[in-house]
């Protein structure tokens, strides 16, 4: 039985408008796949490649781009490290499912062509797994696919490739791709999971390097929530049921009607760990040179089809919030013009962008905004990254607020204050100790004048003139 894949219609209408000016495009892919049924999302063609240099972020946006014209010209490179910056705007759940063409080219049967696509597919595969905490790969399959429309017949063929294996022998097979009239309707769950944690910060010969300590942290995190257990709506729920059954359940407990076209509701997500899962499993004692305080709050909005298992909906949760503190990480390193922390820096507060979303067809995917930078910052992403064109008021800003930096600069203050009160105290030692010698003489003259009669005496006894 052939894999199916369903999609909905604009994405036709996103092939049909290159194919009809018989315009090379390339680009990705995006959906879910789940037990129940495989979905794609949305297809975003790859910008130009821009520059020289492949992998640097600062490149989307620079001008004087390089067509590609066929499929021999692109570079596989480039478009894995469109694949990684996407990934970092898929919630928990998505992923680029595989790579779509539209060309004059028959890229099944010409050889150059398929060995192209293999190759492009493996450096997706490849880019994507280098941080295993982005969670870049589909876990559920290795198979990627691969949507062709020709420019010349307009016929569309979609076919899967295994990749990241060791056979590179492997065999094109068949898929279904089915587009949905109707938009589909998304379970969406939500979650805020806060974060406040105190990590040690050992100092080696090569100073403190922000980016280990945000790999430490992270480590920690993914240990911690992968650990943890799952309530929606304040229920413990059975892994085996389906989304879409516990909203019948809840309504007949209400004893309300969900319409056709009434959208369900959101899902409140809680995570909580175990108890015995907080202790540490052995304890060491560490010299420290100073901590970390890891605090905040990460908002999570996942998108699942809604005759998905509990189960899938809990891995989507987790895969979220880890792959959210991981972009920010990346993101926030990337933009260090030095990765090390100064020694004689008592206190540093680091503020990873903040997460954003951004509506893509009827659920919404996200961007991350720098602290200062204002929602227009997203549109140049969703331009570049998702070839989608939306207005300011579109991107939604409040699911978190901007750090609060009370706390921060009352220490910062303090540690200010006592190192300006230690330097004059330091200063002074000298002046005490000159002002002590000066009042030891002056004491010293005083009672030689108080008692001189008395000293000349006792001297002229001692020493009698002859």
């Amino acid at each position: 039985m052939p894999r199916t894949v369903y999609s909905p219609e604009h994405c036709l209408q996103y092939l049909e408008q290159y194919a009809s000016k018989e315009i090379f495009a390339i680009g990705l892919i995006l959906g879910q796949m789940t037990d129940a049924r495989e979905n794609v999302i949305h297809l975003a063609r790859t910008p130009e490649e821009k520059g020289s240099e492949i992998g640097i972020e600062s490149n989307y946006g620079l001008d004087k781009p390089e067509i590609a014209k066929n499929l021999s010209s692109v570079s596989e490179a480039w478009i894995a490290d469109h694949a990684r910056h996407v990934t970092r705007m898929l919630p928990g759940g998505m992923f680029v499912q595989g790579i779509f063409v539209t060309s004059d080219e028959d890229v099944f049967e010409d050889p150059n062509c398929f060995s192209k696509l293999r190759s492009t597919l493996n450096h997706i595969y490849k880019g994507l797994s280098i941080n295993e905490y982005m969670f870049g790969n589909c876990p559920y399959s290795n198979e990627r696919l691969i949507l062709h429309m020709s420019t010349s017949t307009k016929v569309l063929t979609c076919k899967s490739l295994e990749v990241g294996g060791l056979n590179k022998n492997t065999t094109l097979k068949p898929v279904e791709w089915k587009f949905s009239p109707k938009a589909l309707s998304w379970q969406r769950l939500d979650c805020y999971y806060e974060f406040d944690e105190i990590y040690p910060v050992i100092v080696k010969n090569s100073g403190v390097s922000v980016k280990n300590q945000f790999q430490q942290i992270l480590e920690s995190a993914h240990k911690t929530i992968e650990s943890s257990v799952m309530f929606i709506d304040g229920e413990l729920k059975d892994g085996s049921e389906s989304l879409d059954q516990l909203i019948k359940k809840k309504k007949t407990k209400t004893n309300t009607k969900l319409t056709q076209n009434e959208a369900p509701k959101s899902m409140h997500v809680s995570l909580f760990v175990p108890y015995e899962n907080t202790l540490p499993e052995t304890v060491e004692y560490l010299e420290c040179e100073g901590s970390i305080h890891f605090s905040g709050v990460v908002s999570s909005s996942v998108f699942i089809y809604p005759k998905a298992t509990v189960k899938e909906a809990i891995a989507a949760v987790k895969q979220d919030i880890v792959r959210s503190l991981a972009s920010r990480f990346t993101m926030h390193c990337d933009a260090l013009i030095d990765d090390n922390l100064l020694p004689e820096e008592k206190i540093c507060f680091n503020e990873p962008p903040r997460r954003v979303l951004v509506p893509v067809g009827s659920l919404y995917l996200c961007d991350y905004l720098f602290p200062g930078e204002a929602p227009a910052e997203a549109l140049l992403s969703v331009r570049e990254l998702l070839d989608l064109k939306i207005t300011e008021t579109d991107v939604i800003c409040d699911v978190e607020t901007p750090a609060d930096t009370s706390e921060f600069d009352a220490l910062d203050r303090d540690a200010s204050s006592e190192e300006l009160l230690a330097t004059p105290q330091e200063a002074s030692q000298f002046m005490y100790i000159t002002g002590l010698c000066f009042a030891m003489l002056v004491l010293l003259v005083s009672i030689i004048i108080h008692y001189y009669d008395g000293i000349i005496q006792v001297l002229s006894k001692i020493f009698p003139k002859s």
